[in-house]
């Protein structure tokens, strides 16, 4: 079931965030909003170089079958948001020690102490506009069902998104499950070879998008035809891939399906 969120509320949020944020920046000034800037950026890059190579030991995010692509992606981003929120508690820290220090310097130079506050207002909206855009995509990744089209709808938060286009556009394609199943199931299509592997791992990927709500009812229905009706001979599947199956079937409760176009492909043995 998809999250039902008001595109107001959202943008709401997101103005508050950036208000609240510019407001600390001029009351803290330059120099800590410089330093907290500074620590997002590098944070980000050390974050970014190192999720790859975490995200082959660490699994937080695992999907089996067709999905895996989709699941591999989510699970570096999880952990790139965990790295990125570990490497801004370390910099706080040793922001304690450094920015006393660089402040006491600052304020000897006379035109950076008069423009102390517009600078860190400055500062801290850039900061702002990069974790509220890291939020956005992470809002719009299948992993947040709904979450792609209720921000669609924004006008702030689109507007965030279109600072770096291309990857909001992936991200956003990864989203849109009908454009990624049906690319699935095509090159599955193209193959003449039918059997009880390639069926378990239609049948799996597609509960998983359903589950998600990547796909709704009718294009799971719609799918399905597709695939099955291409089976000219019934496929030998054992008690689990078939229960499995028919566990999916009965999911189609919002939509009229004939059941037998699948069941009578599947030769139950063992």
């Amino acid at each position: 079931m998809n999250f039902v969120i008001n595109p107001i509320f959202i943008d709401i949020i997101i103005a508050l965030i950036i208000l609240l944020m510019v407001i600390f920046g001029y009351i803290k000034g330059f120099v800590y909003s410089a330093y907290r800037l500074a620590s997002t950026v590098v944070s980000l890059i050390v974050a970014l170089y190192l999720s790859s190579y975490l995200a082959v030991i660490f699994k937080i995010y695992e999907v089996q079958g067709i999905g895996q692509g989709i699941g591999e992606m989510i699970n570096r981003f999880l952990i790139f948001i965990i790295l990125l929120i570990v490497l801004k508690i370390i910099f706080a820290f040793i922001g304690k020690i450094i920015i006393p220090l660089l402040k006491g310097i600052i304020d000897t130079i006379g035109l950076l102490r008069k423009l102390d506050g517009l600078l860190g207002a400055i500062f801290n909206l850039v900061e702002s506009l990069i974790l509220i855009y890291l939020a956005l995509v992470f809002i719009i990744t299948p992993i947040v069902p709904g979450g792609k089209e209720a921000v669609e709808n924004t006008i702030i938060a689109n507007k965030i998104l279109e600072l770096v286009p291309t990857l909001s556009e992936e991200v956003k394609k990864l989203s849109d499950g009908n454009n990624v199943i049906d690319q699935i199931i095509n090159d599955g299509l193209n193959n003449d070879s039918f059997d009880s592997d390639s069926m378990n791992s239609i049948i799996t990927s597609l509960t998983t998008a359903y589950d998600w709500g990547l796909i709704d009812q009718e294009y799971l229905a719609d799918i399905l035809y597709r695939y099955y009706d291409q089976v000219q001979t019934p496929i030998a599947v054992n008690n689990e891939q078939y229960n499995q199956t028919v566990e999916l079937l009965n999911k189609l409760n919002m939509v009229e399906f004939d059941q037998s176009r699948v069941l009578n492909k599947m030769v139950v043995s063992g």
